[in-house]
C-alpha cells in the first residue's frame, strides 16, 4: 500500500513539476495551459465523473452525506487559521491569503488520485462526490474572502464565476452518471477498464497545466506560518471529521474517505485567488508547498491509523 501511495504522490508533485518546467522551456505558455484546460473540462472531466458516478449505488443515503461533512470540515477551519491570524498580527493581504488556503484543501487531485491508487474506482467516486462542495463553496466563500482581504478586486467576480459555462460540463457529467446509476442501468465491464486509464490521463493533464503557472519560492519567511498551516491540515481537521462521522454513524468506505479528504494538504485552487485579488501570494505558495511535502510522509504514517478510527 506505501508503495501505491507514494507512486500516486509522486505523479501528483511530478505533473506539477512537469508543467513548470514546460513553462520555463517556452512549451508551455499561460494561453496554451488555459486551452488545454478547457479541453479537459468540456470533454475528459465530464467522461470520467460520469462513468464514475455510475458506479456509485446512490440508492443508499450515506453518499449523500458526504458533500455536506466536506463542506462542514472545510468552514470548521476558519476558526482556528482567523485565531492564528489575529495572534500573528498578520495583513489583510496576509490574512485573506492564510484563511483561503486552511478553507480549501486538495481533496480532488491529491485525495482523490490517492484514494484511487489505493482503494479503487469506486474510492474515487466517493471521493468525486465528497468535493462536490468545493466548487460552489469556492466561487462564494472563497471569493468572498479574498475580496474582503484582499486589495483588488477580480475583473469578473463572483458572479462572473457563476455564469462561466465551462462548470457545467462536469456537473452534467455528474448528473448523467447519477442518473443511470439510480435508473438501476449496469453499467459495461468495458467502461471500468476505460476509466482506469482515464483518471490518471485527467489528472496529469490538468496539474502539468496548472504546474506551468506556478511560482516557488522559499518558505523560510513563513515557516511559523506553514508549521501552524500543517496543524490545522493533518490534525484539527481530521480531528473535526472524525467527530462528524462518529455523530452520523458513518462506516466503512465512505468513512475512511471523509478522513482521507479531511488529512490533505492546502489545495492548488486558492493560489488563483492572489492574481485576482491582492492577498499575499508569496504566503500562499509557500502554505500550499510546504503542505503538499509534508503530506506525502504524513499520509504514509497515518493511512493505518485513519483505516481503524
Amino acid at each position: 500500500m506505501g508503495w501505491r501511495l507514494a507512486g500516486s504522490l509522486g505523479l501528483f508533485l511530478g505533473s506539477l513539476a512537469l508543467g513548470w518546467r514546460l513553462n520555463r522551456r517556452g512549451l508551455l505558455r499561460e494561453d496554451q495551459a488555459s486551452r488545454l484546460v478547457q479541453w479537459i473540462v468540456k470533454t475528459l472531466s465530464p467522461t470520467v465523473l460520469c462513468l464514475s458516478f455510475w458506479k456509485i449505488d446512490l440508492h443508499r443515503a450515506d453518499p449523500w452525506l458526504l458533500p455536506l461533512l466536506g463542506l462542514l470540515i472545510s468552514v470548521s477551519t476558519l476558526a482556528p487559521a482567523l485565531l492564528y491570524a489575529h495572534r500573528a498580527a498578520l495583513s489583510q493581504p496576509q490574512t485573506g491569503s492564510f484563511l483561503t488556503c486552511a478553507v480549501f484543501s486538495n481533496v480532488g487531485y491529491f485525495g482523490a488520485f490517492a484514494a484511487f491508487a489505493l482503494f479503487g474506482e469506486t474510492a474515487y467516486a466517493l471521493c468525486v462526490l465528497y468535493l462536490v462542495f468545493f466548487t460552489p463553496t469556492f466561487y462564494t466563500l472563497g471569493f468572498s474572502l479574498a475580496a474582503r482581504y484582499g486589495t483588488s478586486r477580480s475583473e469578473r467576480g463572483a458572479a462572473g464565476a457563476f455564469n462561466d459555462e465551462l462548470r457545467l460540463y462536469p456537473f452534467l457529467g455528474m448528473l448523467l452518471g447519477a442518473t443511470l446509476s439510480l435508473l438501476g442501468v449496469p453499467r459495461p465491464h468495458a467502461l471500468a477498464m476505460l476509466n482506469y486509464l482515464l483518471i490518471p490521463a485527467d489528472t496529469v493533464l490538468n496539474l502539468t497545466a496548472i504546474g506551468s503557472q506556478l511560482t516557488f519560492q522559499s518558505p523560510r519567511p513563513w515557516l511559523r506560518a506553514c508549521l501552524v498551516m500543517c496543524g490545522i491540515k493533518f490534525l484539527y481537521a481530521p480531528c473535526v471529521a472524525w467527530m462528524l462521522l462518529t455523530v452520523c454513524h458513518l462506516r466503512g468506505l465512505p468513512r475512511l474517505m471523509v478522513l482521507l479528504q479531511a488529512s490533505s494538504p492546502v489545495g492548488v485552487s486558492p493560489l488563483v485567488l492572489p492574481l485576482l485579488f491582492g492577498l499575499d501570494r508569496r504566503l500562499s505558495n509557500a502554505l500550499w508547498l510546504v503542505t503538499t511535502v509534508v503530506a506525502i510522509p504524513w499520509l504514509l504514517f497515518s493511512l493505518p491509523i485513519l483505516q481503524r478510527l
